[in-house]
């Protein structure tokens, strides 16, 4: 029972990642009447792009390890050794998985705030020289 309640927040988070990842570009997703609440908040700037992406990642690894502990609290509920490790390397392997999806996304995103950055900082100096 606890392995199923522990699935909720983590395909709630692989949503959430998989919505904000398609309106991250384009303009023509802010005026869609589903999406378009998720691109403007995503869209407001490079650095809110960033940390939505970042938080969503650092969500993913004890959201994925809650289900491993669901796994284990209906063990020990059960008072039965499991007989197979198949939930264990699932979700290691899910952690795997979303990281190896997830991690050129918030690079990617991070070096569009940097590069924004560098050009607001640039043209300060430009203006004030």
């Amino acid at each position: 029972m606890y392995y199923e309640l522990a699935l909720i927040p983590l395909f709630l988070v692989i949503f959430l990642f998989v919505v904000f990842w398609i309106v991250a570009e384009g303009t023509r997703w802010q005026k869609h009447r589903i999406l378009g609440p998720f691109a403007r908040i995503i869209q407001t700037s490079p650095f809110r792009a960033f940390i939505i992406f970042l938080l969503i990642f650092l969500a993913t690894i004890p959201i994925c390890l809650s289900v491993l502990s669901g796994f284990w609290l209906d063990v020990y509920l059960v008072h039965r050794v499991p007989s197979n490790t198949v939930p264990v390397v699932d979700t290691l392997l899910i952690i795997l998985v979303l990281s190896s999806a997830m991690i050129p996304v918030v690079w990617s995103h991070f070096r569009t705030w940097r590069q924004a950055a560098r050009s607001a900082a640039e043209m300060r100096v430009r203006s004030s020289a």
